[in-house]
């Protein structure tokens, strides 16, 4: 396989990995009211100490970088994971899931601005093309045509544009570092530096363990940990390190639909009209952005 069609492959797996994100996390903060920084910083930790336990017992090589890179990965880790998870939570709480989705996904138009001028990457009109089809895509699979869904507020807009800049962040650094070190090198230090920031803030704001959490709860936290959150993260990464940044971002933004449909199938919730044309559209797209050659 050829490897920008193994990259794409690889992403657009991991998309329908990712999307079983928001619907465990919904699980634990409805059925077991875990506070949501709770929740991000124990997702991370989780990951950091099982990728430690992987990586230490098959391939300490990958444990390994050059100290120069030291700030590279500080940023990557600390932007890319620890604060992405803050801004995210706090954009749904002061935006709604549906705008905070879309505001998210903004974050493939500044990859591909930036990408364009630090990494090299054409801006095509293909690209151009995805990016409307994206846009316009997620604001109606995420159905912002509701307007009562609408909550513009100053901090909404703030935490919304932040998810999209922390989300092109990892982006950008993931692709710069997936050119120099294994993803695996790339996604280990990016959660241990987001764990390491995290943590002291969970202490401070009191909200590290959580309360009375039963062992299926536990069941469930580790469950995000490893297998939607690692697992898409870890498609992702390894993407970047054969696709464009700004490829990758945009293919990323499959993510919505598989989540519309998986909520369908699993809590019954229906799909309107207009979903269904922005999930058509959104597929247009990933045809679009497929490997020509």
């Amino acid at each position: 396989m050829k490897p920008q069609l193994r990259g794409y492959v690889i992403v657009l797996g991991g998309t329908v990995i990712w999307a079983l994100t928001g619907i465990v996390i919904k699980i634990l903060l409805t059925q077991y009211t875990i506070a949501p920084v709770t929740i991000a910083v124990w997702r991370v930790m989780i990951i950091t100490g099982f990728m430690l336990l992987v990586l230490g017992a098959l391939d300490t090589r990958a444990l390994h970088f050059s100290s120069r890179n030291l700030s590279l990965f500080l940023v990557y880790g600390i932007v890319g994971i620890g604060i992405h998870q803050l801004v995210w939570i706090a954009s749904v709480q002061y935006n709604g899931a549906a705008v905070a989705t879309v505001i998210l996904y903004t974050g493939p138009a500044l990859v591909t601005l930036i990408a364009a001028r630090f990494l090299q990457e054409q801006i095509t009109r293909r690209k151009i093309l995805a990016l409307l089809l994206t846009l316009i895509g997620c604001a109606l699979v995420a159905r912002v045509y509701e307007t009562h869904q609408i909550q513009l507020n100053a901090p909404g807009i703030l935490a919304g544009l932040g998810s999209a800049c922390t989300f092109a962040t990892y982006s950008l650094l993931g692709r710069f570092a997936t050119q120099r070190y294994s993803a695996w090198t790339a996604l280990f230090y990016a959660f241990l530096f987001g764990t390491l920031f995290l943590l002291p803030l969970a202490f401070f704001l009191g909200e590290v363990m959580p309360s009375r959490l039963t062992l299926d709860g536990w069941g469930w936290l580790v469950f995000l940990a490893l297998v939607p959150t690692l697992g898409g993260f870890a498609s992702y990464t390894l993407g970047l390190s054969y696709l464009p940044a700004s490829i990758a971002s945009l293919l990323a933004a499959f993510e919505p639909v598989t989540t519309a449909f998986l909520a369908f199938w699993i809590f019954g919730e229906v799909l309107a009209p207009l979903q269904l044309i922005g999930a058509a559209l959104i597929l247009t797209r990933v045809i679009l952005l497929q490997p020509r050659h």
